[in-house]
């Protein structure tokens, strides 16, 4: 119970918080059906009612747009837009689409892969 609680108090510190003005990163790691996502679209709506601007993407969604932008040769046009928000959240961040995310955004900024 001790551990919900603390759990809470963090979370309701982040809505609170200066974390985009700050810069800082957020990785929300729990089990299946804890409500990350839940608490993802609860910190947009927190960062929407700062006045700020904000994207929400399911991980995998974000890499099929950024593949299909490649194949219609409008590479890069997303990630423009991303870098234009305050925040950018991504939900269901699985360990296999980090590598094809890096890709993505290289191919976008026609960096080399990372």
């Amino acid at each position: 119970m001790e551990r919900n609680s603390a759990f809470k108090l963090q979370i309701e510190q982040l809505a609170t918080a200066n974390l985009i003005d700050d810069a800082h990163n957020l990785t929300l790691v729990r089990d299946t059906g804890t409500g990350k996502t839940h608490l993802d679209i609860a910190l947009g709506v927190a960062v929407e009612h700062q006045e700020k601007r904000v994207r929400f993407f399911n991980a995998v969604d974000l890499v099929n747009l950024l593949e299909l932008e490649k194949q219609q040769d409008k590479t890069g046009v997303m990630v423009r837009k991303l870098i234009q928000m305050d925040t950018v959240i991504l939900d269901e961040l699985g360990i296999s689409t980090i590598p094809k995310i890096r890709w993505c955004i290289a191919v976008s900024f026609n960096q080399p892969t990372l």
